[in-house]
């Protein structure tokens, strides 16, 4: 560290428009974090780590982002005067308002967190939220989040006809994000028809935001191969995977693409995926539940490639380890099972451990259609 930092001068240089890395930039927050802890002062550390909790995702850092915010809003919680949801008057997207609309459901990521805890701290952005005089757009999202992650379907639909009766408000989704997280939520309950609309939505009007389209285009890779619409589940995925190819936080989108490659017989370009981002599932950014998801879907991928003749080729395995794609099937599940039982124990089912036992045993659908591969 240069004898000439400070934590004003790192600030500037986090806050530069300047191009650089992700991770240089998350660098030089940190840097600027250590220092403001050591000359005690907490108001500025609380300017920084809101910086930072923006910018971790991506810096693929999404287990430090939920630290960061829990110590931001319990600092906001206990003084708002002295630590206000927008500290920084020249970035009033810095807004803690926002962070606690994706940040508290975060929370339903980590097992250790009780649902009587992912409660209590919808209380306190429910407090937030009503000492700054927002609207309930942003509240009832991570409500319906809860829902759905609860299984209460029936409350999940409840919510989400609250949330399209809402009128906007500054903390309401972006329209790219709004329609693309209503899409996932009605494949989550059975309807895809209506979920395609709004992805049809989304790409006809040229909807977009950081993370959108491509992370719903990934998504409804199969939703368009089902619905006869394989050319047009081609070009999709054509668009996507260039924009989420390069993040570890784009895991689950890049076996999306994985999985549609092995259902349209495109077996090898799938099996180059696999060996291509198999190394992301190691990366310490992701929440447990990310690593859960990947692991199951990641089952499904080695026991496709098994069946389809690439059960013997060498890879690197979850810790590093020589192995090849059959082995890794058993070793992901063993793997996976204990924390999807942690996960059970908290919501009081037996649903992700049931998932991981049955996952690869079922070959995927299959739809003719040749990429190139």
């Amino acid at each position: 560290m240069s004898e000439t930092e400070t934590v004003e001068s790192l600030a500037r240089r986090f806050d530069s428009p300047a191009p650089m890395p992700p991770r240089e930039r998350w660098e030089i927050g940190k840097r600027a974090e250590r220092l403001a802890e050591e000359r005690g002062d907490k108001r500025a550390l609380y300017e920084i780590r809101m910086r930072l909790v923006g910018f971790a995702f991506q810096a693929a850092e999404a287990t430090e982002q939920l630290t960061l915010f829990l110590w931001c809003a319990h600092m906001h919680d206990s003084d708002p005067s002295r630590y206000p949801v927008r500290p920084l008057e020249t970035q009033p997207d810095v807004d803690l308002l926002w962070w606690y609309k994706w940040l508290t459901v975060m929370l339903l990521s980590y097992p250790q967190y009780s649902l009587s805890q992912v409660r209590s701290a919808l209380d306190m952005m429910r407090a937030a939220y009503q000492r700054e005089g927002a609207g309930e757009a942003g509240i009832l999202w991570a409500e319906l989040s809860f829902a759905l992650e609860t299984g209460n379907v029936d409350e999940a639909r409840e919510v989400l006809t609250r949330i399209k009766a809402c009128p906007p408000d500054e903390y309401s989704n972006c329209d790219a994000c709004a329609r693309a997280q209503e899409a996932t939520i009605l494949w989550q309950i059975d309807e895809p028809e209506a979920a395609l609309r709004l992805v049809d939505e989304i790409l006809d009007r040229g909807y977009e935001c950081a993370e959108e389209p491509q992370s719903i285009a990934s998504e409804a890779l199969f939703a368009f191969a089902r619905a006869g619409r394989l050319p047009e589940a081609a070009a999709l995925a054509e668009f996507s995977y260039p924009l989420i190819m390069s993040s570890p936080m784009h895991l689950s989108h890049q076996i999306d693409h994985m999985l549609f490659l092995l259902a349209t017989g495109n077996v090898r370009m799938a099996a180059m995926l696999f060996v291509r981002h198999l190394p992301n599932v190691r990366h310490e950014g992701l929440a447990p539940s990310m690593y859960l998801a990947a692991l199951k879907q990641l089952i499904v991928v080695a026991s496709e490639l098994t069946r389809a003749g690439y059960g013997a080729m060498a890879i690197k395995g979850l810790n590093g380890e020589d192995t090849t794609v059959e082995e890794f099937i058993e070793a992901a599940r063993s793997t996976a099972l204990p924390l999807a039982e942690a996960f059970d124990k908290r919501d009081g089912t037996n649903d992700r451990a049931t998932s991981v036992t049955e996952a690869g045993h079922t070959p995927l659908e299959r739809f003719a259609f040749e990429l190139g591969g």
